[in-house]
């Protein structure tokens, strides 16, 4: 029941941001309470926590984002706070931003490396995957130095594999199903 509540809010939201011509504000503003959310393990017990009464996480929240964030989502958080469901914030967010990339038409992939990409490197590999996926692309990066070499791409359900470490474990699983024959 949670989810669908968290999913309604997040589409008002980005309702009334595209209404007000606000909606990279409204993103900027949810980008930062996921972000703060997710490092503070301590707030997120607060806002779920059933025992603390709405009105002192509401002037916590105001506490924490006071002029950091706009009118809009400052009303945001005041209609969770009176209907008790800012235990769905980072939900909230979470559905925000899925449904901002589609309204924008970006896509998030995952790419990880066996050593960190130059800018040039980046920005090449971002122009081929927006090529093939005829949207924007955000890349997030990572580095893995045991793959030994080489690239993975993760693109929804997709992986593309194009590292050392499984070129080599394709030709030991080759070499294995032929010395058995």
């Amino acid at each position: 029941m949670s989810a669908k509540a968290a999913r309604r809010y997040a589409n008002a939201f980005l309702e009334a941001a595209v209404e007000q011509n606000d909606l990279e504000k409204a993103n900027d503003d949810m980008m930062l309470m996921i972000n703060t959310l997710r490092s503070s393990n301590d707030l997120r017990l607060f806002l779920k926590s059933p025992v603390i009464k709405k009105d002192q996480k509401s002037a916590a929240l105001a506490t924490i984002f006071e002029k950091k964030i706009n009118t809009l989502t400052v009303n945001l958080l005041n209609i969770l706070s009176d209907k008790g469901r800012l235990n769905l914030l980072e939900d909230i967010g979470k559905h925000f931003i899925d449904i901002y990339n589609i309204y924008n038409g970006i896509i998030e992939v995952n790419v990880i490396t066996a050593a960190e990409l130059g800018d040039r490197q980046l920005d090449n590999l971002v122009k081929e995957l927006e090529l093939v996926t005829g949207k924007k692309v955000k890349a997030n990066i990572s580095v893995n130095e045991d793959l030994l070499g080489g690239i993975l791409v993760r693109i929804d359900d997709t992986v593309i594999d194009g590292t050392v470490k499984h070129k080599l474990n394709q030709l030991k699983d080759r070499f294995a199903s032929a010395s058995v024959e």
